[in-house]
């Protein structure tokens, strides 16, 4: 069973034409790729938010928190999963180039036994993380409120590891839209099943916040089934008239477990998990340190974190485009191609960059103002959360290019160091300066917003000179 059949009638395209006419070839081939990508994360977000708006219009403010004190432990370990898997990408990307439909199912394997390893771990730990958690300091009460939701949350890691699998390979055989349309379909599906299990319908009872883990669950097994299927027709397709040797092979072949080869997929894959948890849990301590600041810090930080979660999926989707591009120019060996993939890149995220400075720069107070009331509380909420989203965007247009380059050094299998760039940005760093600026200048959420920054500004700085250094002569 391989994903590279849906790609297997697909030509690579006539040669780029000389000059300046590969990069622009190049840019709109990382446009088309990237689109999508992002609409997928922009997708699974509605989602999210879905979730916290209808437990928090049903079930009030107390149930709201201890649901999304399980859905961001939950988002930590789904991270690491998910990047984990992602180390398959550029190995995945080769293979599909050479039409190699042994490979690719080799692939597949490895990643459906990586996805089983992780999940072995994972489900456990968010399963029982309400009782080990207080251990750190949480809310004991709270965690013990939220149970039911977060127990559904950990049985869903397994599907959803299943689809992140999936959407990886789909992406690096630059098939997105087909994640993308199952994706779309599954959004209404989650917010009527939120309906259904958590206020009951029939034979349903009535599960309160609890259902809304329900739903996510179903909601996620569907995608999966329907991703098997959809892999199992195209395979089925491909093996009845194979177009080469390799893919009659993948028919009849029943290889033993490839440790081997699960090792070198870790090697790469690892390092982008441990990257993903760094960028998203020094926000999810900002958060837990900015509720330790007044009422009008915290709802600033709020705002921002949210309009933050939506602005990050562009340079999120440069950086899946752009590791699979550069991907599939380094697996043929053509430095011009990756020169062509590095500069398009970059001037793309840059472009991007600039836009997200300028609508967050013109539309930060209408935003504020139609988050917030006229209360003297909402009116200091709304003065901090303009300069906020002025200073998010500037952290954008460092974090874009930044992330580009994160994704080209992975489409040449280069992780481990970045890895190392990011714990020291926006740990050592950032996460430091921000208490810092916070306790000792009196900046309050503000000084934890400008840490930020500065580890963001020092992660691209060290990757793209990481980048620069290893960019072909």
């Amino acid at each position: 069973m391989s994903i590279a059949h849906l790609d297997a009638a697909r030509q690579i395209g006539p040669a780029a034409e000389p000059g300046l006419g590969l990069y622009s070839q190049e840019g709109r081939s990382l446009l088309r790729l990237a689109a999508p990508i992002m609409l997928i994360a922009l997708v699974n977000m509605g989602m999210s938010v879905t979730d916290a708006a209808m437990v928090s219009v049903m079930f009030g403010a107390d149930a709201l928190a201890a649901v999304a004190v399980g859905s961001d432990f939950y988002s930590i370990v789904f991270y690491l999963g998910a990047g984990i898997l992602g180390g398959l990408a550029p190995f995945y990307t080769a293979a599909t180039v050479r039409s190699d439909g042994a490979e690719t199912a080799r692939l597949l394997r490895i990643g459906w036994l990586m996805a089983g390893m992780i999940a072995a771990l994972a489900v456990p730990l968010v399963w029982l993380s309400p009782n080990w958690l207080p251990l750190i300091g949480l809310d004991a009460k709270l965690l013990q409120q939220g149970q039911g939701y977060t127990s559904a949350m950990a049985i869903t890691l397994m599907p959803m590891l299943g689809v992140m699998l999936y959407r990886t390979v789909l992406t690096a055989a630059e098939k997105p839209k087909v994640f993308l349309k199952v994706t779309v379909v599954m959004l209404p599906l989650n917010a009527l099943g939120n309906y259904v299990f958590m206020n009951g319908l029939g034979p349903v009872p009535a599960f309160g916040p609890t259902g809304a883990g329900i739903s996510t669950l179903l909601v996620a097994s569907a995608s999966l089934a329907i991703l098997i299927v959809i892999a199992r027709r195209a395979s089925r397709s491909a093996i009845s008239a194979p177009a080469d040797a390799s893919a009659a092979r993948v028919s009849v072949a029943r290889p033993s477990i490839d440790w081997r080869g699960l090792a070198t997929v870790l090697r790469v894959g690892l390092p982008i998990g441990i990257t993903a948890v760094a960028e998203v849990g020094v926000f999810l301590a900002a958060t837990i340190y900015a509720a330790t600041q007044s009422a009008a810090d915290v709802a600033a930080h709020t705002l921002t974190l949210r309009t933050a979660g939506v602005a990050y999926a562009i340079p999120a989707a440069l950086l899946q485009a752009s590791m699979v591009r550069m991907a599939r120019a380094h697996s043929q060996g053509d430095s011009r191609a990756e020169r062509a993939v590095t500069t398009s890149s970059l001037a793309i995220s840059l472009g991007f960059g600039a836009l997200i400075v300028l609508l967050l720069a013109s539309g930060a107070g209408p935003l504020a103002a139609a988050f917030f009331d006229d209360s003297p509380a909402g009116a200091a909420a709304a003065g901090l959360a303009v300069g906020l989203l002025v200073l998010l965007g500037v952290m954008e247009l460092i974090f874009t290019p930044g992330a580009a380059a994160a994704g080209l050094l992975r489409g040449r299998k280069d992780t481990r160091v970045p890895m190392i760039y990011a714990l020291a940005g926006h740990w050592a760093v950032g996460a430091p300066l921000g208490v810092y600026l916070c306790e000792w200048h009196s900046l309050g959420v503000t000084g934890i917003w400008i840490g930020l920054s500065a580890g963001t500004l020092l992660t691209t700085v060290l990757t793209l000179s990481r980048l620069f250094g290893l960019r072909p002569r």
